[in-house]
């Protein structure tokens, strides 16, 4: 699963984090928000304009943990279900897939990132973007193709559409499978460039600097 696969990042980072892991499609949700230091809302084949019983109670449980200054991260489809319940909006983009390797640009620093990084680079699957940035939010880094790649909501949200989780040899496995959606040329292409580096290492710090603020405000 994408929790059990973010516990392998974080911790090959060496990262100090107790996980607790809520299958929320099929009933698991937190009890209080008092159970975790920040929250982080992983990607998902389904998307957020989907009527399915456990989005819509992910609507209202985002729109209360931000009411309750939670400290909210979100990956592939957490950043765009955070914007669409935070007053922006997120859905197919005309431009179709993003996959393999993507480069985006740094645009905005937020205070708690300690870092002069110009560009990221990273793995990336998805049809679904961020068009619209939620209210106080500002972009983090973006490209042509998804402008809105990353934001942060001062030092309450952070979102990433890349996956900084993803390896190599999963995406390659994964991809294929979607294959007659994403279209046999760009599949190729992206699988052409993925021995380009990526920086999901200086990506896993931000994140843990991020939940760290979250840490230190519960000490």
């Amino acid at each position: 699963s994408y929790g059990w696969m973010f516990r392998q990042y974080f911790d090959a980072l060496s990262a100090r984090l107790d996980y607790r892991h809520y299958h929320i499609c099929q009933g698991e949700w937190p009890q209080s928000l008092d159970e975790c230091d920040a929250w982080l809302i992983t990607g998902s084949k389904s998307g957020v304009y989907d009527q399915e019983p456990w989005i819509l109670q992910l609507q209202d449980w985002i729109r209360m943990a931000f009411e309750q200054r939670q400290r909210l991260l979100g990956v592939c489809f957490g950043p765009q279900i955070l914007a669409h319940n935070l007053g922006g909006f997120a859905g197919p983009s005309p431009k179709g897939w993003g996959i393999g390797v993507h480069t985006t640009a740094i645009e905005h620093r937020p205070l708690w990132l300690n870092d002069e990084q110009q560009h990221i680079r990273l793995l990336y699957s998805h049809r679904d973007q961020v068009e619209r940035l939620p209210r106080g939010a500002r972009r983090l880094a973006g490209s042509d193709f998804c402008p809105n790649a990353a934001f942060f909501i001062g030092d309450q949200v952070l979102g990433l559409q890349g996956h900084p989780e993803f390896s190599r040899d999963y995406l390659q496995r994964l991809l294929p499978r979607r294959a007659d959606s994403i279209g046999t040329e760009k599949l190729q292409r992206s699988f052409e460039g993925l021995h380009q580096a990526t920086d999901e290492e200086r990506i896993g710090h931000w994140l843990l600097s991020f939940i760290d603020l979250a840490k230190s405000a519960e000490s």
